[in-house]
């Protein structure tokens, strides 16, 4: 219900702004079957976007940029 008038705003401006797609409770874990729901297209966006913007994917981005380079040098 607290979502609703959120999501319909970008009705016609995001495509497929209700989709159905999974989003990580926890920002720092990766996408196991207990930290992941399901959640509209437009919702996951607001929350990712937020979690950006408060620094809380670094940790996740950090060791992706690590793992990238080891492979690199391989």
């Amino acid at each position: 219900q607290k979502w609703r008038p959120f999501c319909l705003r970008f009705e016609g401006l995001v495509e497929d702004f209700n989709f159905g797609t999974l989003l990580r409770l926890d920002a720092r874990g990766e996408y196991t079957e207990e930290n992941s729901i399901l959640a509209t297209r437009i919702q996951f966006f607001a929350i990712e976007i937020a979690r950006n913007r408060e620094g809380c994917n670094d940790e996740v981005y950090s060791r992706g940029r690590g793992a990238a380079a080891q492979e690199g040098k391989s």
